[in-house]
């Protein structure tokens, strides 16, 4: 138990002064032995066992008066969870969960589940936290901010309602470095979230880690302040693939549109008003949403003349999370998708270059170019949507390997394949390495399993699969490193891959690798052009958003490029805010030194749409070996983490003095009834 007071504990030896008052009574007076007394002792000694029961119980009665009153005095805390704790830290640590999704809330009162997480804990740590050093590391930033002044903490720019998703693994790695760097002793970190599978990713390879790290702190403990709960009824809305395209009828937005909503009812059907927004002009139109989702595939509306290039939003009524209800997106002239080659061998380099310029829309020019290993400074870095490098891998120092690395971090796709020489330098790139080639003992390698619900390998929008298992392999090439295997030969080495390193970052672009090379006597991919011409475009359409001139990507912190400047279009939209304006949605023209300018949307995630959220059972299995307490609570609830309990105390002591008054009463005195004689007859 904690209190406020607990200087004044050190004042329960008084709780004695009844005993020594008793023993000093007892022994006030002088033994004189008298016939008469003596007489009278020896006939009480039958009462005497009785006697002293009663007085031990008077003097218990006194001494807990005592004891009570002094806990009352210090000011006990209990309510929930805070008995748990067992003392005071020297530094407590606040994590926060800033996402999209802890904007959720109760709409009758306005409080959100991050707004009642910091209320919770600023109403704890005002009553506790006294003498401790308070840092707060929010999900968006992952930055040690300390607070000076608790009761500020709801008011700081660093706990506003942002549009980003969390981090959950980063966010507890930056809490233990800071304990690291700070040489923090006893230490108590809590962390407030909504349970979210996509934010607390449980198939992180960063948990194990964690709890190693976790295990090893003996003056540390975890606090979970944990708001699970869903309410019904909650609307969301997200576009994907917006291009602009001239048709017949003039300029047109296509996109991919999905409204969801949160419901068990699948059957049943709603109409709400969906407003759209075309660089200020708005216009509203009805949509019925049958179940959990709305989607329309290739969902156009029309511009006008001046409307070559700027900015839309789609906008949802207001509803349980005002955070989802709004989509931006930006428009512009098509760039030209650009594939950069650079292969010493002439064939691969025609075959490739036949893949990726054959045309997939008519509103796209579609290029490429191929280049050898000695003209590599040659290259149009900046227009490349796509760079297939078919070389050694660069060395960490190189110059090669620097632009590469920029390549990624701007947005850009890159494949990796094979080269010919096994003897080459063994660099290491992005920790992949290459190994020695494998090739069949009879005629080609068994294709084993492949990935068909997402990337490069993925089914069709119709459901139907590539035909991958038409596809023949006769040599592909080992390699290592941290990888997500796309496709597997039956033996277990994969011969399609994407890459996760260091750059493996939201809004970076994607890295892949593959084992085999597009000839004749590697494998059927020419000869059999669907899976490898598919591969091929996916991985371009993924790179080329990030040349285009107008993209959109998820908000988060960095991601505005500080050597841009940049103006806000939707600023009457948005009004002044005092949060970094890359971390909520809007729209935003960039413009580089030499006045080019471009356009840029920012979203929440998608995954922040995603409700799944971790039950016990997982949530113990990924925190296993970790001393944590879970304490599970809701938006609308008024119970307090700390309390005082002080009137308990002094209920108590009451009680204690009546118990001990009622023992001092002298025992009633049974009043004789005389007997009537009989009468004599």
């Amino acid at each position: 138990m904690s209190f406020l007071q607990p200087i004044l504990l050190a004042a329960l030896p008084l709780a004695l002064l009844p005993i020594v008052i008793h023993l000093i009574n007892q022994h006030r007076h002088r033994t004189v032995k008298w016939a008469a007394m003596m007489f009278l002792l020896d006939a009480k000694k039958m009462t005497k066992g009785f006697a002293r029961i009663r007085q031990i119980l008077i003097l218990a009665m006194r001494v807990l008066a005592v004891i009570l009153l002094l806990f009352a005095a210090s000011r006990p805390l209990a309510g929930g969870w805070l008995a748990l704790t067992g003392g005071k830290a020297s530094t407590i640590i606040v994590l926060l969960d800033r996402s999209a999704s802890m904007e959720q809330q109760n709409l009758e009162t306005g409080i959100s589940k991050r707004s009642a997480a910091l209320s919770k804990i600023v109403d704890l740590l005002g009553k506790t936290g006294k003498g401790s050093e308070i840092v707060l590391i929010d999900s968006a930033t992952l930055t040690p901010t300390t607070v000076e002044d608790i009761a500020s903490l709801p008011d700081l720019p660093i706990t506003s309602p942002t549009a980003t998703s969390a981090d959950i693994p980063n966010l507890l790695q930056a809490a233990l470095d800071f304990i690291a760097k700070d040489n923090s002793g006893r230490t108590d970190i809590w962390l407030a979230s909504d349970l979210r599978q996509s934010d607390w990713l449980p198939g992180d390879g960063k948990w194990q880690a964690l709890r190693t790290d976790f295990a090893a702190l003996e003056n540390t403990r975890l606090f979970l302040l944990n708001f699970p709960s869903i309410r019904e009824g909650n609307f969301s809305v997200a576009v994907d693939n917006v291009q602009r395209k001239r048709a017949s009828e003039g300029l047109q937005l296509v996109m991919d549109l999905k409204i969801q909503r949160d419901t068990r009812d699948s059957d049943s059907e709603t109409t709400i008003p969906v407003e759209f927004t075309v660089n200020g002009t708005r216009t509203v139109q009805e949509m019925t949403i049958s179940g959990e989702q709305l989607v329309r595939l290739g969902y156009t509306v029309p511009l006008g003349n001046s409307d070559a290039r700027g900015w839309a939003r789609f906008d949802l009524p207001a509803d349980d999370n005002e955070m989802d209800n709004h989509a931006y997106l930006v428009f512009d002239e098509p760039a030209a998708k650009l594939t950069t080659i650079v292969s010493d061998d002439t064939n691969v380099g025609k075959t490739i270059r036949a893949a990726v310029s054959s045309p997939v829309e008519s509103n796209f020019t579609y290029e490429a170019k191929v280049f050898t290993t000695k003209q590599t400074a040659q290259i149009p870095w900046e227009e490349s949507a796509l760079v297939i490098w078919n070389a050694p891998l660069p060395s960490p120092d190189s110059n090669d390997s620097a632009l590469l690395t920029q390549h990624i971090e701007s947005g850009r796709t890159l494949i990796l394949l094979p080269p010919e020489n096994v003897n080459s330098e063994p660099n290491s790139f992005l920790g992949i390495e290459w190994g020695d080639w494998i090739e069949p003992d009879s005629q080609s390698l068994e294709l084993g399993w492949w990935r068909t619900d997402s990337d490069l390998l993925e089914n069709t929008r119709s459901g139907d699969p590539l035909p991958v298992n038409e596809l023949k392999l006769f040599r592909t090439r080992f390699f290592q490193g941290e990888v997500q295997p796309l496709l597997k030969l039956a033996s277990g080495e994969s011969v399609v891959a994407r890459v996760f390193g260091e750059h493996a970052a939201p809004n970076q672009g994607a890295v892949y690798i593959w084992g085999t090379l597009p000839r004749a006597d590697h494998s059927t991919f020419a000869s059999e052009g669907i899976t490898f011409f598919v591969m091929l475009h996916r991985a371009l359409d993924q790179g080329a958003a990030s040349v285009s001139k107008a993209r959109g990507i998820a908000c988060g912190d960095g991601v505005l490029p500080q050597s841009l400047e940049w103006e806000i279009l939707n600023n009457t939209e948005t009004g002044n805010s005092t949060v970094s304006p890359e971390l909520l949605p809007g729209a935003f023209e960039l413009r580089n030194t030499s006045g080019t300018t471009s356009l840029l949307s920012l979203n929440r995630p998608v995954s922040e749409d995603d409700v799944r959220t971790l039950s016990e059972e997982n949530l113990s299995g990924l925190l296993e070996g970790i001393e944590y307490r879970s304490i599970a609570d809701e938006v609308d609830s008024n119970s307090s983490l700390a309390s005082e309990i002080w009137r308990i105390f002094l209920i108590a002591m009451a009680l204690a003095l009546l118990a001990e008054a009622a023992l001092c009463l002298p025992p009633r005195i049974e009043e004789k009834k005389e007997s009537t004689p009989l009468a004599s007859t």
